[in-house]
């Protein structure tokens, strides 16, 4: 059983260079698609886009943390100032783009600990942060721990789309509705 793994870690670590080398890559995410971050212990922040209309974009962001229920409650007892925001990342430099509003119903503390969701209708020209190039969205959730005495932040994942307003029968740029 050994001698098998010795061989199989330099077969995969193989099979990954020859790969690179051949230029395939990880798939690019839609914009519908959902980006994710999280640590597989602590929280879990997602964001996702649904396309809602011609230059129109329902933005949804949520949290998971993982604590105790009655911690997660106390915080939200104490009033946590929960805030989620919108930035274009330009090269590792964030850009803000929108506030998210949260949603009825949230936060809310369960046996799994401290949840939040967030959601907005914006524009395309709110979320054409690139202009001419590929738009990369993230969120970053926050709130005020009172039991720590600080605002803790999780970033979601990054969403990858092109976000740029078109015309209704596509004018020139794409379109997002059926074209004639």
């Amino acid at each position: 059983m050994r001698l098998s793994r010795l061989v199989a870690a330099p077969l995969a670590a193989g099979i990954l260079m020859l790969a690179q080398l051949a230029g395939v890559g990880p798939a690019r995410a839609a914009a519908t698609d959902m980006a994710c971050n999280y640590d597989h212990i602590s929280f879990n922040a997602c964001l996702d886009f649904t396309h809602t209309g011609l230059n129109e974009w329902r933005a949804h962001a949520g949290l998971d943390a993982a604590m105790p229920q009655r911690y997660a409650q106390e915080i939200i007892d104490y009033g946590a100032g929960f805030r989620a925001s919108l930035f274009g990342d330009d090269h590792g430099t964030g850009q803000f783009l929108a506030d998210l509003t949260l949603m009825p119903g949230w936060p809310a503390a369960g046996p799994t600990g401290l949840g939040a969701e967030f959601a907005a209708t914006l524009s395309s020209t709110t979320l054409d942060e690139d202009y001419n190039d590929e738009d990369e969205i993230y969120a970053v959730v926050s709130f005020f721990d009172y039991h720590r005495g600080v605002t803790v932040a999780f970033r979601t994942g990054t969403v990858h789309g092109e976000f740029a307003p078109v015309s209704e029968g596509g004018g020139g740029g794409g379109c997002l509705v059926a074209c004639p």
